[in-house]
């Protein structure tokens, strides 16, 4: 998987979460779509993108990288350069 497919996988998951009408691209920043308590629990969509992301990566071959601390407040751009 390169960073140019990851970033497409980011954004395809980002539209589906996608409740708020912001548009999606690699400017997007994870915490305009995602929420930490939009669900119960860990089941929410800030939880569940990443999960998503990380399975995705790992059935790709590539190691499970930590994720930054910051990641929620970053962009896809910056994100799938720390992970891939």
């Amino acid at each position: 998987m390169t960073q140019a497919q990851l970033k497409n996988v980011m954004k395809y998951h980002l539209r589906n979460f996608n409740d708020e009408g912001v548009t999606i691209n690699d400017s997007t920043v994870f915490n305009t779509v995602l929420s930490d308590s939009d669900g119960y629990g860990n089941a929410n969509s800030k939880y569940i993108f990443r999960s998503v992301i990380r399975w995705t990566m790992i059935n790709n071959g590539h190691a499970d990288k930590p994720w930054p601390k910051d990641w929620f407040d970053k962009n896809v751009e910056y994100l799938s350069s720390k992970i891939i």
